[in-house]
């Protein structure tokens, strides 16, 4: 996975529920979020991450997670998946989850606006306390992101993400969802090219799980990111290339690699990063070598940055990994996949 988030931020979107009564405890449970030092050594993937947002509007009935002055009916998020398949172009599937979430809530707004070449969308949430509402703001932002990959069938490439959470974990970095560099600013917003609200929508039709069909391709672009794409294959002991070598490869020039890496996902550095924690677990499970060599060959040059890297990546040490081996790993996925399917199809109204 390209990125997870700490444990602090789990901890915020929950807010609401457990104010409500839910124990912290059973949203973690029930997402298959594994705590074990209770702070931000404790990282949590998107799929997980995702399951906790559902997990929590259910809990709570209300798609505002709890964090909103007014609820919203979870079932809105399917009526919004399916309501953009039936829009011909990005900008009237836009308008249409904006009209939709206008008449479902008077805490949630939405709004599309144009700026010279850019086409802005922004969130603005009413709730008691603005800590709240960056959260609730930076979880429909990511939604609204969502909705427009599910009516493209393919990610939006968005230029830049703006919050007003000055603590935002991504600040400085690419969004854990978006794949866009975040900056601070007084609205939270995604920014993209006007151009690309012309597109028309993908040659398909909303499935009997809308919600699964999105969360499918979602975690697609988080998990896989421009992988698939290079033109190179990674294995254990092959250190993933540098951006020259990329360019050298593609034949083109190393500006133009970083131009065509940059918009989406992060670019060449989350890829990199992909790359490196699946040679890192493969040299784990199929050798003795130590951490301290595992992580030299991999261009770490000390045990310590080696493991807080596995950390964040996988959600767990060398060492849990060793123990677990990599179809652990795969099976909680699997699980999580399959409770999200699960999750998607019973929520409606």
């Amino acid at each position: 996975m390209l990125q997870s988030m700490p444990l602090d931020w789990v901890t915020r979107h929950s807010a609401g529920a457990v104010r409500q009564g839910v124990t912290f405890e059973s949203l973690m449970a029930s997402s298959l979020i594994d705590i074990r030092h209770g702070d931000n050594r404790d990282m949590v993937s998107p799929a997980q991450w995702l399951l906790l947002t559902m997990n929590t509007a259910v809990s709570v009935e209300d798609a505002a997670h709890g964090l909103a002055r007014d609820g919203i009916t979870p079932g809105f998020t399917a009526i919004g998946l399916r309501a953009v398949m039936g829009c011909a172009t990005l900008e009237a599937a836009i308008h249409a989850v904006q009209r939709l979430y206008g008449m479902a809530s008077r805490s949630i707004r939405l709004d599309l606006a144009t700026n010279h070449d850019h086409a802005i969308v922004s969130v603005e949430a009413d709730c008691d306390s603005q800590d709240d509402a960056a959260v609730l703001e930076d979880t429909y932002l990511g939604w609204m992101f969502m909705h427009c990959m599910y009516f493209l069938g393919r990610s939006l490439p968005v230029i830049e993400v703006t919050t007003r959470d000055r603590t935002h974990f991504n600040m400085g970095r690419s969004h854990y969802g978006i794949g866009a560099p975040v900056r601070h600013g007084r609205v939270t917003s995604m920014r993209f090219g006007k151009s690309l609200l012309a597109m028309r929508g993908g040659a398909r039709h909303a499935g009997d799980n809308a919600h699964w069909e999105c969360f499918r391709l979602w975690l697609e672009f988080v998990e896989n990111g421009w992988t698939d794409r290079l033109p190179v294959a990674y294995g254990p002991g092959l250190a993933p290339p540098r951006l020259g070598e990329l360019a050298r490869r593609s034949k083109v020039s190393p500006s133009t690699m970083r131009r065509r890496l940059q918009p989406i996902e992060g670019g060449f550095r989350l890829s990199r990063q992909r790359a490196l924690t699946e040679a890192a677990i493969a040299l784990l499970c199929d050798s003795d070598a130590s951490v301290e060599s595992i992580g030299a060959e991999l261009g770490y040059s000390d045990a310590r940055s080696f493991r807080r890297f596995l950390k964040a990546a996988t959600g767990k040490t060398p060492q849990e990994l060793r123990l677990s081996g990599p179809d652990a790993v795969a099976h909680n996925d699997h699980l999580v996949r399959q409770r999200l399917r699960e999750i998607g199809g019973a929520i409606a109204l």
